[in-house]
């Protein structure tokens, strides 16, 4: 799949109307809690799937669309991992990179898995 200006602006008006969309919300539903589950809205995949069906193939949209399930089921993972983090290490700040590099291990195996 060949990137162009055209293919890049795309993605940057769909993945940056899906996000502004949800901050809105996020200010605009009274329960934060509720409100969250917008914080994790995937406009990024959402914005790669449609570009790559367009610009290249089914198959291609289908791959990303795939890596993309890795990366949410890794992202669950992630947040299961940062939670405890900070309640057992009370710092933030380690918990968050050790979060992220727990997201990012369980997301490749869970790719290499699917793909085996």
């Amino acid at each position: 799949m060949k990137a162009d200006f055209r293919d890049q602006g795309l993605r940057f008006v769909f993945g940056g109307t899906a996000v502004a969309t949800c901050y809105i919300l996020l200010q605009l539903i009274p329960s934060k809690s509720f409100a969250g589950i917008f914080a994790a809205f995937p406009a990024v995949m959402a914005a790669s799937v449609i570009m790559a069906g367009y610009f290249g193939s089914s198959k291609q949209a289908a791959d990303i669309a795939l890596g993309a399930s890795a990366g949410m089921l890794g992202c669950t993972i992630c947040v299961l991992t940062a939670v405890f983090c900070m309640e057992h290490l009370n710092q933030w700040g380690l918990s968050l990179i050790i979060a992220l590099s727990v997201w990012f291990v369980s997301s490749y195996i869970t790719t290499r898995l699917i793909n085996f």
